[in-house]
């Protein structure tokens, strides 16, 4: 019953066939399939204030799949009803204000994938300026997980913003936006601090490359560390100034 709440969220071939009879009836019985389960793995208090939850998802035209999953994660993993309760009401607010950061056309994967990216640290301002950028009125959900990855790897906030709008200004297909994450921390790894290798990865993108083609900046080579720049003193005892012909007294 959940897809019939989410408002202008699909595209019309989907809507038709989610308000089908038979698409109702099977998203009915997977859904009461997996509320059983979360009946026989907790308490009855615990799995009735889960109920509750998943009736005002519902309500609120929120994707209740999540909660349905956190909810059995927990089950499986053994964690206290408690907190799985706790958990569970946690991320549901998580959705309840993803959803608020975005239109009425958002997709459930895509309230899902900015609660996630909330979650992980990704703020409103960065939400509400993927959102607005969006082509067309296309999905996020694909962006705001490439720029959540972005600031795992230690990308400042502009800089990562800037490498998936970049991205999604040149519409690029999805499989190359997955690929900014990787091309990053390969730079990285070579000693580009993580702001450069993220402005490097967006010129490639500008200049019409994909990520995985993005070299270090200029003057940082493959393994070493970017160095003074030319003109700027050395701190004493380091360098060149340092060696033979120095000794004591």
């Amino acid at each position: 019953m959940t897809r019939i709440l989410v408002p202008t969220a699909l595209s019309l071939a989907m809507l038709a066939t989610a308000l089908s009879p038979g698409g109702i009836r099977t998203a009915a019985a997977q859904e009461l399939s997996r509320l059983e389960r979360v009946r026989a793995e907790l308490p009855a208090e615990a799995a009735r204030s889960i109920e509750r939850t998943l009736a005002e998802a519902r309500r609120l035209g929120l994707p209740t799949e999540p909660l349905i999953d956190k909810a059995l994660e927990g089950a499986a993993k053994k964690v206290q009803p408690a907190r799985i309760v706790e958990v569970v009401q946690g991320l549901a607010e998580r959705l309840r204000h993803a959803q608020s950061l975005l239109d009425a056309s958002a997709t459930p994967s895509d309230i899902t994938a900015v609660a996630d990216a909330l979650q992980r640290g990704v703020p409103d301002e960065a939400v509400r300026a993927l959102r607005t950028g969006a082509p067309g009125g296309a999905s996020i959900a694909a962006s705001v997980h490439t720029l959540a990855d972005l600031l795992d790897r230690g990308v400042p906030m502009g800089a990562a913003l800037d490498a998936v709008q970049e991205w999604r200004g040149r519409a690029k297909n999805a499989l190359e936006l997955r690929e900014l994450p990787a091309a990053v921390e390969r730079l990285i790894r070579e000693g580009v601090l993580p702001e450069q290798a993220a402005a490097a990865v967006a010129s490639a993108v500008r200049d019409g490359g994909r990520p995985a083609a993005a070299g270090p900046p200029p003057g940082v080579g493959p393994g070493k560390a970017p160095g003074p720049e030319k003109g700027v003193p050395v701190a004493p005892g380091k360098g060149k100034g340092k060696g033979k012909g120095k000794g004591k007294g």
